[in-house]
């Protein structure tokens, strides 16, 4: 008992090694061997989380000196005060010393699991897992598999080092190297160019990503700097000391800071714009749909269901921060949330790329989620991040088997793969993803009996149940518009008539359409000799996927079927396992979101289930509002906004800073150069002349006079006394005309 709790920091190093050994062996030389050894890493550290799950659902809580005892489930330490929060005991903390903070105050190191954490390694590894060895067949003909597979390895550790984190400083440096890995995979293909210069890259999106997310990461670093200020810990944990302390929460939910907020709320705004960049909520959404340009993996791996999710998790796990001001912060965070669920689903509707509609749902998704957070329902958000986290990487993943499809009837060096105008009828030729891609399809969309009713049901119910009736009715209208535009993209891409054959090559800046492969000699679809240019717009019809890239599609969509019963209505057994309460199940509202969800779906097909029947038609919602369509194609403009305000004042920023430095502080350092080589010369001039000549002339008198007197002695009594007669003449020539005067 307790053997895998204590055991628990394998899971981070199990794929952290498969990293070391696929970059620092000749491992890497094989690209089916680094993949199976990433793999087989991660279905051990799957086996490792999964034990860790179930001892802790069996209440097994493990002392410091290693004794196992059982607590009932669902005890906890109840939080004090009115509308306070507190998490369960931990169920087993092991920390080190790691370095000296000043006085007797130390940074530690080492692992912190409660239910909250070991449900996110079960989710995280079991997903991990299926995108590894999709990635086995989907990255088969790419040069840089290997890489590939070093990257994905040690991102996935990061994510798991994360959840692990026993301080929020070690949750905040692998929440960086998460970032480095995220930068460094959306920019995999870094050497693709396309055709149209209005398309960004993979290396413009990937410097994309990493500027914007520091914008928040700096802003989540300055949090941590000002709870060590207060609390003097940035350990997890209610003790004395700690920043879930009751004591400590009381105190900074009181105090004001020169702003004329509290304490508690200026730590909790700062932490959530980690959230914002992270889980690229409004204003900092913008990099998220861009990131698209990495391989279709990365795009499941990364933006759905981990590292987008980590920021969601930060509010979550530092959730008693942030309920201390007793609702300023958390108001914020409903803001946000709810804008972003709505604001991103209108996007979403007037995309063609079949990848960027995804990105704008994990958008508004993600914003479902922090919405719940912001309103108090706890259970809700993290209920909604573990079922998503599923039923989108099915749906990314099975974007990536479309993809792999179409090009053989397109040809990897085309633009057109990834638009869905170019699809139709796949669902003949692709029939097992076609079926785990509408479990995917229906449980975003939030129909039962589908994970994403249970737990988008759960976020209403508390929106509803707890009077905060704008965001409810925000969330509904989002929940609408999800099942439309995943309906759209159903209709479009499954049914109708194959468009494949003949396809459009979209070219107006506003209507993406890059393909994970083209121009890319590295990439998966470069195995296609028969290339689109070689056979046609005709060469091949569309094809299934190998098993390496289906088996994890029917695992997902398991998940995506089952995994809302977790919390059925009556039950409860997420919100028991994790200690808190949860909203009751509320008719009405469920069944006002499944009456808009058949609406959105009904509405859906009828608009698009002859759409794009020949080259030259139209978008049919484009048709009935062209204004409304291009606004919602080109994403509220707001990239454009961005360039023509950030962007000119960063390059006008870039050019003052040029002027300055090639002006001022070269000139400055030019005139330091100039003045001491002036300097050195003067030096030179005395050293050489006055110091090296005078002291070679002073020695050369010195000689010269040696060698005169040296003369006067030669030993003959004649000279002797003519020496002293003219001696005697000079002192009496002396003494006549100088003394005597």
């Amino acid at each position: 008992m307790g053997f895998f709790l204590q055991n628990a920091w394998l899971i981070p190093l199990l794929p952290l090694l498969g990293f070391a050994i696929i970059t620092l062996t000749p491992v890497r030389m094989s690209k089916m061997l680094s993949g199976w050894i990433a793999i087989g890493l991660m279905v051990v550290a799957t086996v490792v989380a999964l034990g860790v799950g179930a001892e802790v659902y069996q209440g097994v809580h493990v002392s410091a000196d290693g004794a196992a005892e059982v607590v009932a489930a669902g005890e906890q330490h109840a939080a004090e005060g009115e509308g306070a929060f507190a998490f369960p005991e931990a169920n087993i903390v092991r920390t080190v010393r790691w370095a000296p903070a000043g006085g007797d105050a130390a940074f530690s190191m080492g692992f912190y699991i409660d239910p909250a954490v070991a449900a996110m390694l079960v989710m995280v590894t079991i997903a991990s897992t299926c995108i590894h060895l999709f990635s086995l067949g989907y990255m088969s003909h790419d040069e840089r598999q290997s890489r590939f597979f070093s990257f994905i390895s040690l991102f996935t550790a990061s994510m798991l080092l994360m959840l692990l984190s026993s301080n929020l400083l070690l949750f905040f440096m692998a929440w960086e190297l998460m970032g480095l890995c995220s930068y460094l995979l959306i920019g995999f293909w870094y050497d693709k160019v396309y055709p149209n210069p209005n398309q960004i890259t993979p290396r413009q999106a990937a410097m994309k990503a990493f500027i914007t997310t520091r914008i928040g990461d700096v802003l989540f670093m300055v949090g941590m700097a000002y709870l060590w200020t207060q609390a003097g810990s940035l350990d997890f944990g209610t003790a004395a000391g700690q920043i879930f302390n009751p004591e400590f929460l009381a105190r900074i939910g009181g105090a004001t800071n020169v702003l004329g907020i509290s304490v508690a709320t200026g730590i909790a705004l700062l932490l959530f714009a980690g959230t914002v960049g992270k889980s690229a909520q409004f204003p900092l959404h913008v990099w998220l749909p861009d990131a698209m340009e990495g391989p279709t993996p990365v795009s499941a791996l990364i933006h759905a269901a981990t590292m987008v999710a980590a920021g969601v998790f930060l509010v979550g796990r530092t959730y008693p921060i942030f309920k201390a001001d007793g609702g300023t912060a958390l108001l914020v965070v409903s803001i946000i949330g709810s804008f972003t669920a709505l604001f991103a689903a209108l996007i979403a509707v007037g995309q063609f790329d079949i990848k960027r509609i995804l990105a704008y749902s994990t958008l508004s998704q993600l914003g479902f989620m922090v919405a719940a957070l912001g309103i108090g329902g706890w259970v809700a958000g993290i209920f909604h991040l573990l079922t998503h986290a599923f039923f989108k990487a099915l749906l990314f993943l099975g974007s990536g088997s479309v993809i792999h499809g179409m090009e053989a009837t397109v040809g990897h060096d085309s633009n057109t793969a990834q638009d869905i105008r170019n699809m139709g009828n796949l669902r003949k030729y692709m029939p097992t993803t076609f079926l785990a891609y509408m479990a995917g399809y229906l449980a975003l969309a939030g129909i039962p009996p589908f994970a994403g009713f249970w737990s988008k049901d759960e976020i209403l119910a508390d929106a509803f149940g707890h009077g905060h009736f704008v965001v409810w009715i925000v969330l509904t209208l989002a929940a609408f518009l999800t099942a439309f535009y995943m309906t759209r993209q159903i209709v479009v891409v499954f049914f109708g008539n194959f468009r494949g054959h003949k396809p459009r090559v979209a070219t107006a800046p506003s209507e993406p359409t890059a393909v994970d492969h083209a121009h890319d000699t590295h990439g998966h679809g470069a195995h296609d000799a028969h290339s689109h240019d070689a056979h046609g717009h005709g060469g091949h019809d569309p094809h299934e996927s190998p098993w390496t890239m289906t088996v994890p599609l029917i695992i997902l969509a398991v998940f995506a079927v089952i995994a809302g019963f977790a919390n059925l209505p009556g039950f409860h057994w997420l919100s028991t396992f994790f200690g808190q309460e949860a909203a009751d199940f509320n008719v009405l509202t469920a069944g006002i979101a499944t009456v808009l969800a058949l609406a959105g779906i009904g509405l859906g097909y009828a608009l698009y289930r002859n759409a794009y029947a020949t080259a030259e038609d139209a978008d049919p919602l484009q048709q009935m509002m062209p204004g409304v369509f291009e606004v919602l194609n080109r994403k509220f403009y707001f990239d454009e906004i961005y360039a023509s305000t950030f962007g000119r004042l960063s390059y006008a920023l870039a050019v003052a800073w040029s002027w300055i430095d090639r002006t001022i502080l070269d000139g400055f350092i030019n005139g330091t150069g100039f003045f001491t080589m002036f300097l050195g010369r003067l030096n030179f001039i005395i050293d050489d002349t006055v110091l090296n000549d005078g002291m070679d002339a002073v020695s050369d008198g010195t000689n010269f006079a040696g060698d005169v007197t040296r003369q006067s002695e030669t030993g003959k009594i004649q000279d002797y006394v003519s020496l002293i007669f003219g001696g005697v003449v000079i002192l009496g020539i002396i003494y006549l005309y100088a003394v005597r005067r």
